[in-house]
Parts: structure tokens; sequence; C-alpha cells
């Protein structure tokens, strides 16, 4: 059984890899296709990940501090 702290990390992780490889995807096919949306949904997307990052760095410290395992 996963504690807390354990399922809380790989759900962020989970999806910042989702956000991530959608957002990758979508540059590619935006390279291939030129379609506008496609570039500003993987760019989103990629931001989204990005911001997932530092989201799942202060969670970290945050159970730290609370001292929860």
């Amino acid at each position: 059984m996963l504690s807390l702290r354990s399922f809380h990390l790989f759900f962020i992780l989970l999806v910042t890899l989702g956000a991530d490889l959608f957002g990758i995807w979508a540059v590619w096919h935006w390279t291939q296709f030129h379609d506008p949306w496609i570039l500003a949904m993987g760019v989103v997307a990629l931001l989204g990940g990005l911001g997932l990052v530092f989201y799942g760095v202060k969670q970290v410290k945050s159970f730290d501090r609370a001292n929860i395992v």
C-alpha cells in the first residue's frame, strides 16, 4: 500500500510525464501540419509540465516539514 506522500508524488510524476509527452507530440505535429492551435496546446502543456515540476518540489518540502511519510 502506498503512503500519502508516495501516492501524491507518483501522481504528480505521472501527470507531469503525460503533459510533457503531449506537449512534445503537439510541437512535433505542428512541424508537420502547421496548425497554430496544436502549437498553442503544446506550449501550454509544456508550461504546465514545468509548473508541475515546481509544484512537486514544493510538495516534497512541505511533506518534509510536516513529517509525513
